[in-house]
Order: C-alpha cells, then sequence, then structure tokens
C-alpha cells in the first residue's frame, strides 16, 4: 500500500512492458484500440504529407484530432484481408 501512494512514475521498461501486458489481459479492448491508434496515426501521417504537397497548410492539425485516427485505424483494421495495403 505504501508503494502505491509514493510511486508517481515507473522508469523501467520492463515493468512498463508487464503492467502493460496485465492490463491488456483485464480488458482486451484495450489492445484493439491501441493497434487502432497506431494504425490510424500511420494512414493519417501519410495522408497529411500528401495534403501539405498538394499544398493544404491546415492538414497537420488533422494529427491533433484523435477521432480521426481511430477512425482510419479502425477502418483499416475491419477492412477484409484482400482489400489492404501496406502501411
Amino acid at each position: 500500500k505504501l508503494a502505491s501512494q509514493t510511486l508517481k512514475i515507473i522508469k523501467s521498461p520492463v515493468i512498463i512492458q508487464l503492467i502493460d501486458e496485465l492490463l491488456d489481459l483485464l480488458h482486451p479492448s484495450r489492445r484493439f484500440l491501441r493497434e487502432a491508434w497506431e494504425i490510424g496515426y500511420k494512414i493519417l501521417r501519410k495522408r497529411v504529407e500528401q495534403a501539405l504537397m498538394l499544398g493544404n497548410k491546415k492538414a497537420v492539425n488533422w494529427l491533433k484530432n484523435k477521432k480521426l485516427i481511430l477512425a482510419y485505424g479502425i477502418a483499416y483494421l475491419n477492412t477484409p484481408p484482400y482489400y489492404k495495403t501496406e502501411i
């Protein structure tokens, strides 16, 4: 109990990974959302690069939109394998 009251931040990468895996076991949807976030961010980053090349300066703000990132990621994860492309 004392450690949980005094511990503010965990610095060990091994312990962080273990806690992360435990949380994934407790909440399986967390893993799906994390994967959707990572994929969505990669896809959106490419879209922003394309938009900037076409002259859209406001495209950088898209990367701050959490809902848009998740939408791209979930859409990709729900796409059948024969339609998926490399990201």
